[in-house]
C-alpha cells in the first residue's frame, strides 16, 4: 500500500525546518541544495514543494510571523491574552532568535533599495503582524510606538550584553496609554 503523505503538512514542516537554517546562514548563505542538505531532505523533494528559495523564504517568514510563532506557543497551547503577558511573550520569543534574525534581515535586505525594501510583501507581512499583535496589546493609537519600543529595547538588550532587562522593555512597552477598547 503506498504511503499517504499530507503535502501541506510537509510543505509546512519543511518551511518550519528552513527557519533555523535561515537564521544561523542568512538569506544569502546557502543555495537550495545546501538548504536541503541542513533539513535533511533531497534537494528534488524540496524544490517539489517550493520551486525557489524566495517562496520557501516566503513560506517560512509567514509561519513565523503567525501568532504563534510571534508569541512562541504551540498548536495546544493558547496565545496570550492580557497585554501583559501578550507583550512579555512576544519579547521573550523575539529575544530568543533577535541576534540571528536582524543577520537575516540585514542579508535579505542587503543591495536593495529603500523603494525595494518599502514595496517587499515579506517586510510588509512581518511588520503588519506584529503591528496586528501589538494593536491587540496596546491599540492602534501606540502601536507604532510599541513597535519601536520593542525592537530598540531587542536591541540595546543586545548591544548592552544582556544588561537590559526583557521585563524593563516590557514595562516600556505596556506603560503606553492603551485605547479604550483595548
Amino acid at each position: 500500500m503506498p504511503k499517504i503523505i499530507d503535502h501541506d503538512a510537509y510543505r509546512q514542516e519543511l518551511a518550519t525546518k528552513a527557519i533555523d537554517v535561515f537564521i544561523e546562514h542568512g538569506y544569502h548563505g546557502l543555495g537550495m541544495r545546501g538548504i536541503a542538505d541542513a533539513i535533511g531532505v533531497s534537494k528534488s523533494a524540496l524544490y517539489h514543494y517550493f520551486p525557489s528559495k524566495q517562496e520557501l523564504f516566503a513560506a517560512s517568514t509567514a509561519l513565523i510571523t503567525q501568532p504563534r510563532g510571534i508569541y512562541g506557543t504551540s498548536e495546544d497551547t493558547q496565545v496570550p491574552v492580557t497585554k501583559d503577558e501578550s507583550v512579555k511573550a512576544m519579547l521573550d520569543t523575539l529575544y530568543q532568535r533577535f541576534q540571528g534574525e536582524m543577520l537575516l534581515l540585514l542579508d535579505y535586505i542587503r543591495g536593495k533599495t529603500t523603494s525595494d525594501i518599502a514595496s517587499d510583501p515579506l517586510m510588509k507581512l512581518a511588520n503588519q503582524q506584529y503591528l496586528n499583535e501589538l494593536k491587540n496589546s496596546v491599540g492602534d493609537s501606540s502601536a507604532n510606538q510599541a513597535y519601536a519600543l520593542m525592537l530598540g529595547g531587542l536591541l540595546m538588550r543586545l548591544f548592552d550584553g544582556n544588561q537590559t532587562e526583557i521585563d524593563e522593555v516590557a514595562a516600556w512597552i505596556t506603560s503606553l496609554p492603551s485605547d479604550p477598547n483595548t
